[in-house]
């Protein structure tokens, strides 16, 4: 029986998600550009079944950063007879639409941190999935294939949802395994010199392994405690195993640190000191790093990690307030942990330390003081990201129970980039917005702490020197330094200020970000230059059956709501029809656009497009399969999508533009109603690209009555930072 795990691609809005591995599924920001988790789960799982003689494949789509249509070919290729892939609650929906697209009838079976899967009627809904693991699934999967190889009936198989005939069965739950009887997690064949997971710049390559699962607390938020391991179980791998895989991963495959990946590493000092003896005796001399609580720390299981080559600690901190600690069960006690890391940093050990915004009972006082502490602690580096309900954690249901949720869309459970929760004192906006401002004093902070890494610019100078020549090299710091000074003088004179006081009247500014509503269009604006063309924004409707009808359009009546938010409306077929444009400024890299139309007569068939009209100057498109390079401004084409049904389309910035020409993309997931997503160059006249989304909104059912329609709900997204990296060639590091 031959069965393939993959965790599937993950690429949205210009940005590599992490998933399988991950305890915090999310899309990486731009301080993450070489973190890359180990996939445990399934390693251990497909371990597991070689080890029992199934033949297997293991399939990394994002460490070998895959696009989706090879990937998806690969599959139809190994014609597994069954497909595993690893899930997540923000990815559940991508994963299902990646998966449908397969052309082969292969069985295939979900798993992963996420409860939605396991609920009856997802299985029900979903005819192309046949089975669900729910919680640690190594030996459930080993029992359903060993029960499918053998014609076995499925009711026995511990921890499976399955589908009966036309029946889905939830068998009972699994208890947890002994952690001892699984084998080393699988690593031939994966890209192994690409997972990264290096707190205190550990010395690559780096390797991730895991000493122990679960964690004895009860931290509300936690995703993998509560939704992988059944609640607060802790369980921990004999110490000689632990030193064993170590050796063979240092000895053997040429890793030049370790780092351990556990919920909680250092729970019980008599296990920390054994530990660190078994290293010493093997005189593994490897640096090796840790996830660990500052308050289980004592000065003696320092001293003895760091004999043992203990090099940096990750230590979970959250807050600054004990108030907001206790708040979600964490029961740390704040100031004997603030003892520990000083300690910590004065042995010369590194420390990385993780803060999130938005706990309950956070206010504008207490992100400030979190910030602040950050700082004062001066780690080598920090993790600032924004709390996030998980559904399966007690957090979620509480957020859902008293109101703070104000989002179930699962793509906007990034805590990187988005807020699902809002309180009182603190909305989601503010937690977006401290989570920027805290990484800008974190950068300021650290180039004042570390004056060496000029060192390393004079470094990289004279590489460039040797390797470039020196005409090449002098053009390149040119342009290096003619950009801030050209940056300077848009800014002193350039139309700005002139923009700014126009918005106060007809527009609206976040930030870099300027809408302008003026002479019948709305034009958009970044930094001072503007990114549309023509009218910017357009909408179209017609009634392809009736040719009486004139589809003129009467002018804009506009209406400013607030500062972020404007009203547009106008008639259309003379007074047949009314057209509402609402737009909304979330921050000054993202505008909501929602289009609603009023029928005053009866119309037998309606379509609409909309367009977002933008500079010549874009190169190349973007959708969710991949990206190409646009045809000549002046030919007036479309352009075949690797994706015809993407969920988004962007125009991305040109490389030697990079904060000048911004990536733009449209957002079509909002939508309710099936959109056909469009790229095309406009009419040669206008020297202009366009993004575009088409619909039906009345095909004579009766979807046509008088009343309101909901025509258009997208999300216009500006991503400042040009794609990070082009494919890389496989590289091997003996």
């Amino acid at each position: 029986m031959k069965i393939v795990l993959v965790n599937l691609p993950w690429r949205s809005f210009g940005k590599i998600g992490v998933r399988a591995g991950s305890r915090w599924p999310h899309l990486k920001g731009a301080a993450e550009a070489d973190y890359l988790p180990f996939p445990f789960f399934l390693a251990y799982a497909a371990a597991l079944l070689k080890k029992h003689h199934f033949e297997v494949s293991l399939i990394d789509a994002i460490a070998e950063e895959m696009f989706y249509t090879y990937c998806l070919r690969l599959i139809e290729r190994a014609r597994p007879d069954m497909l595993v892939c690893e899930t997540s609650t923000v990815t559940l929906g991508h994963d299902l639409r990646l998966l449908q697209k397969l052309k082969t009838d292969i069985p295939i079976t979900l798993c992963g941190p996420d409860v939605n899967i396991r609920q009856p009627a997802f299985l029900a809904s979903c005819a192309y999935i046949d089975y669900v693991l729910a919680g640690e699934y190594e030996f459930t999967l080993l029992d359903l294939a060993t029960h499918l190889r053998d014609s076995k009936p499925l009711d026995g198989v511990c921890g499976l949802i399955w589908r009966d005939g036309g029946k889905v069965r939830v068998n009972p739950a699994r208890p947890l395994a002994d952690i001892d009887t699984l084998p080393w997690p699988l690593r031939e064949g994966l890209p192994i010199n690409r997972y990264n997971d290096s707190p205190g710049d550990l010395p690559l390559p780096s390797v991730q392994m895991l000493a122990s699962r679960g964690c004895p607390y009860r931290c509300a938020f936690c995703l993998w405690p509560q939704v992988m391991y059944q609640g607060r179980s802790y369980r921990t791998r004999d110490v000689v195993d632990v030193v064993d895989e170590m050796e063979y991963l240092v000895r053997q495959m040429h890793f030049k640190s370790v780092y351990f990946d556990d919920d909680t590493f250092n729970c019980g000092k008599e296990r920390m000191l054994q530990l660190c003896a078994q290293i010493k005796k093997r005189a593994l001399k490897v640096p090796w790093a840790i996830m660990a609580r500052a308050d289980l720390m004592d000065e003696e299981i320092l001293e003895h990690m760091q004999q043992a080559g203990l090099f940096a600690v990750k230590y979970g901190v959250e807050s600054a307030t004990q108030e907001l600690l206790d708040n979600i069960n964490k029961n740390m006690d704040l100031k004997k942990s603030t003892d520990i890391i000083r300690l910590t940093n004065k042995m010369g050990i590194k420390t990385h330390l993780t803060f999130t915004f938005g706990l309950p009972g956070e206010t504008r006082q207490s992100i400030e003081r979190t910030i602040d502490f950050a700082l004062r602690l001066e780690p080598t580096s920090v993790q600032f990201s924004i709390t996030t309900p998980f559904p399966g954690t007690t957090f979620y249901k509480e957020a859902k129970e008293k109101g703070y949720l104000v989002s179930e869309n699962w793509l906007e459970y990034d805590g990187n980039h988005r807020s699902v929760i809002s309180y009182r004192d603190v909305a989601g906006r503010d937690l977006e917005e401290a989570i920027r401002r805290a990484y800008r004093r974190w950068v300021i902070h650290a180039a004042r702490k570390y004056p060496s890494k000029i060192r390393g610019y004079y470094r990289l100078l004279m590489s460039s020197l040797r390797k470039r020549g020196a005409m090449v090299t002098w053009r390149s710091a040119g342009v290096l330094l003619l950009r801030p000074l050209s940056r300077l003088i848009r800014e002193r004179f350039g139309p700005k200020e002139a923009l700014a006081e126009k918005a106060k009247e007809n527009g609206l500014q976040a930030g870099r970000l300027l809408l302008l509503c003026e002479n019948g269009s709305l034009r958009l604006y970044w930094d001072g230059i503007e990114l549309t063309r023509s009218a910017g924004f357009f909408s179209f409707f017609e009634d392809p059956g009736d040719t009486s009808r004139k589809p003129s359009a009467c002018p804009w009546q506009v209406k400013k709501v607030n500062d972020l938010e404007l009203l547009l409306t106008r008639m259309r077929y003379g007074q047949a029809l009314e057209e509402s444009w609402k737009i909304k400024v979330l921050d000054e890299k993202q505008i909501d656009w929602d289009i609603e139309i009023s029928l005053k007569d009866q119309i037998n068939a309606l379509t609409g497009k909309i367009m977002l009209i933008l500079s010549g100057r874009y190169r190349t498109w973007v959708d969710a399969w991949g990206e190409g390079r646009l045809y000549p401004v002046h030919m007036y084409r479309k352009i075949k999508l690797r994706n015809p049904r993407s969920d988004f389309i962007g125009l991305r910035g040109r490389k030697h533009l990079a904060g000048e020409l911004p990536t733009v993309f449209l957002d079509l997931s909002r939508n309710s109603s099936q959109c056909l997503p469009l790229i095309q160059n406009a009419r040669s006249a206008l020297g202009a690209r366009v993004l575009a989304a088409q619909t039906r909104i009345a095909n004579g059912n009766g979807a046509g009555a008088c009343g309101v329609h909901k025509a258009f709900s997208v999300r216009i997204k500006i991503v400042e930072k040009d794609f990070d990296k082009r494919r890389r060639k496989n590289s091997c590091v003996s």
